[in-house]
């Protein structure tokens, strides 16, 4: 958890790179492949996720090495990927949307700063647009796997905010009723689809918790398990105000201090998703101190589940054993889940690792300050989200996967196009099968799919292929042919086997 920002920088990274490879596939006609810059940022990347240097556990001097790097590949990778778009939207009075992640998906989209009042796509439907003080926000509908669709600019549509709120500390949204204390925490989340209240009785959610971190040994490699002994809840609220509400969605803005250290927080209530988002910048001036934001949860049950690349690893939540006890602090990636029989809720994050359940209280570690070897670890602005999403039945039915990867890779947007173009690079029927990564091959021969199974699931899987490809094969990771696919009505089908990855060359 140590060394926010190099954590950040390494996941936004990742998927700014794998973002760029799939927009050079796609426009590769109007400008070459950037094998060569690729190369070089991927190697960047894979140099900072060495021990020492992902963990935090670096000396000072190492971060402001991995804050330029990472601050460069962004500019450089940004740049690449923005010409790439703008080729493919092409000319044209339209909203040209693009969707990286491998599933279908239906979402909120940033338009940026525009006076669009609505957009519509090719069947007419019309999206109201919500401007805010950030830029526009819509929802769209149906936007195409690792492909991308133009939207038509239309007239306002008479769409009324679906958000009732009796006061200030009150809203009902299309899926919930919330109740906020006078701290600003939730006193009540009444799932109304589910018709069940999530919070635990006489408790609050989305308390952010500050406790004392000092480690007997290895300051930025540890946290002990007596950390819980001392703490502070966050609660000092400066100011608290609704800043939006509109068709697309509803906002509330707080803003707490603790100790020197300020903390702001947007909670986004969604018309059409069921998540809620916490958009969230702290100014952190803590020696030595650590910062979780906690959701004690109604639900019963003796384990959780984490992402782990690639899969997922189920966890025991008791202290039975002493195994169990040493797990008061575990892993994830971008989700974990609490779930019992019928009903769950799944955490999600974008640039998070430390997680930890305890007697229900939900929690995510957001900063870890130690001064051992770095004296200034963390001592900085941090920027983060993490979303609440609560669902019926397991992470499985839900969709928790589709749900963190549309957090972590937003849909990206550009002026231009020819409204009603729709393109689709290629897509799995089987929901659990990940299409996750398109790049070129690494000899540039061929295109390359990386995929793999979310839910410990044997599958048949159809993958469905672009227009043109007369050959396709399995292959290892090192993307050495091992046996030819057979194409048949422009898809082919293999078996996966639970968690495994696929990789599937294409000529």
């Amino acid at each position: 958890t140590s060394m926010a920002r190099n954590k950040r920088g390494n996941r936004k990274s990742e998927l700014l790179l794998m973002d760029l490879e799939l927009a050079s596939v796609l426009a590769a006609a109007k400008l070459a492949y950037p094998a060569g810059e690729l190369d070089r940022m991927w190697k960047t990347v894979l140099l900072n996720q060495f021990h020492d240097i992902l963990p935090g556990s670096s000396i000072h001097e190492v971060y402001e090495v991995t804050k330029r790097e990472y601050e460069e590949l962004a500019q450089t990778a940004g740049d690449l990927l923005s010409q790439r778009l703008a080729a493919l939207a092409g000319q044209g009075d339209g909203v040209t949307v693009f969707n990286t992640t491998g599933y279908t998906r239906s979402d909120v989209v940033e338009l940026g700063k525009t006076d669009v009042k609505a957009l519509a796509d090719e069947t007419g439907r019309t999206f109201p647009v919500q401007q805010t003080a950030d830029g526009a926000v819509a929802f769209l509908a149906d936007l195409p796997s690792k492909g991308f669709k133009t939207l038509k600019k239309a007239e306002a549509v008479s769409a009324a905010s679906p958000f009732v709120r009796k006061d200030d500390r009150h809203i009902e949204t299309p899926f919930y009723t919330v109740a906020f204390d006078e701290r600003g925490h939730f006193a009540s989340l009444f799932d109304k689809d589910n018709d069940r209240e999530l919070v635990k009785p006489g408790m609050c959610a989305n308390v952010l918790r500050m406790y004392e971190d000092k480690p007997i040994y290895y300051d930025n490699w540890d946290i002990d398990m007596y950390y819980t002994e001392k703490s502070w809840p966050v609660d000092d609220l400066v100011s608290m105000k609704w800043t939006e509400d509109g068709p697309v969605r509803a906002t509330v803005e707080l803003e707490y201090k603790i100790s020197l250290t300020t903390i702001k927080q947007k909670i986004h209530f969604y018309a059409d998703s069921r998540r809620i988002d916490f958009e969230t910048w702290v100014d952190w001036k803590q020696h030595q101190h650590l910062l979780k934001a906690e959701f004690p949860v109604d639900i019963h049950s003796d384990e959780a589940t984490f992402e782990i690349q690639f899969g997922s690893l189920t966890r025991k939540v008791h202290t039975n054993t002493s195994w169990d006890k040493a797990r008061f602090e575990v892993c994830g990636q971008k989700w974990m889940d609490f779930s019992e029989g019928h009903y769950g809720v799944s955490l999600l994050n974008d640039c998070k690792y430390g997680h930890s359940v305890r007697d229900g209280v939900i929690g995510l570690t957001l900063i870890k300050s130690g001064i051992e070897p770095n004296p200034v670890a963390d001592q900085e602005e941090h920027v983060f989200t993490y979303a609440l999403y609560p669902h019926a039945g397991t992470w499985r039915d839900a969709g928790t996967v589709r749900e963190s990867y549309f957090l972590n890779q937003p849909a990206r947007t550009v002026e231009g196009g020819v409204p009603g173009a729709e393109f689709s690079f290629a897509g799995v029927e089987q929901s659990n099968v990940v299409l996750e990564t398109v790049k070129q091959a690494e000899n540039g021969d061929g295109t390359v799919l990386r995929l793999y199974e979310s839910e410990n699931a044997r599958t048949k899987t159809v993958l469905r292929l672009p227009a043109g490809v007369t050959k396709a094969y399995s292959c290892n990771l090192l993307e050495e042919i091992e046996e030819e696919l057979a194409i048949q009505d422009g898809k082919v089908c293999f078996l996966t086997k639970p968690y495994e990855i696929k990789t599937i060359l294409l000529r």
